[in-house]
């Protein structure tokens, strides 16, 4: 029969395990809640042997992917009409989301915020430009151009309009204590939570661009991708 010693031990470790279980629990409820992986969290998928990326980190990488292709439309859009400085300015936050991307570091919410101004303030000038017919008269190489700028952000905005099913969770279900238990570190959750709060904003600014360059491509002969009108439609 154990002694009083051994009681108390076992007593301990039972309530131990009772105050861990709810929150391991809890942990895995809200990874499922983002759509990505199995609900795991990251602890439990090292104590597994399995490295796989936690769900606030696929987000963060699915939302540098799409800035990717939207960037790159951009700069093609604004070359196609003459824009040199604004296809600069595009670039330029290539650069700095190559840099951002690069290595097994994640980007901090100001790198992100930074890209993410750049990137709205080009969308400002390319519909500002589209609207009010100041571009440069399209030749044939910049039709191709522009066409393949149509095909970038169209890429681009579909893979925004695909982050929208875990914004959610990070906006309405999760606050920064609970991300943290979830197995994110501090940089990730931080990320996360600037993609959800600026995500939505972006991607109505995006449609819009999108939606006056196709235009644009149409009344001057432009072939307008498919992926461009499919993003389009999805987005809505």
């Amino acid at each position: 029969m154990p002694n009083r010693t051994s009681r108390i031990a076992l007593l301990s470790a039972g309530i131990a395990f009772a105050l861990i279980a709810p929150a391991a629990s809890y942990a895995q409820i809200n990874l499922q809640q983002f759509g990505f992986g199995s609900g795991k969290s990251d602890v439990a998928a090292g104590a597994s042997g399995a490295a796989q990326p936690s769900a606030l980190g696929s987000l963060v990488q699915n939302y540098l992917g799409a800035n990717q292709q939207v960037l790159s439309g951009q700069s093609s859009l604004a070359s196609a009409m003459g824009m040199s400085g604004v296809a600069s300015q595009a670039q330029s936050a290539a650069g700095l989301l190559s840099g951002a991307s690069g290595g097994s570091g994640v980007p901090s919410a100001s790198v992100l915020s930074q890209i993410g101004g750049q990137q709205q303030s080009v969308s400002q000038s390319l519909m500002q430009a589209l609207s009010s017919g100041s571009t440069t008269p399209p030749t044939a190489a910049s039709k191709q151009t522009f066409s393949d700028g149509l095909a970038s952000l169209g890429q681009g905005v579909k893979q925004y309009a695909g982050l929208q099913s875990g914004l959610g969770a990070v906006t309405n279900s999760m606050n920064m204590s609970s991300l943290l238990q979830a197995g994110s570190n501090p940089g990730t959750a931080q990320a996360a939570t600037y993609i959800a709060q600026s995500a939505p904003g972006q991607l109505q600014s995006l449609v819009q661009t999108l939606t006056q360059a196709v235009q644009y491509a149409k009344t001057n002969g432009i072939s307008v991708p498919s992926i461009a009108t499919a993003a389009l439609a999805g987005a809505k």
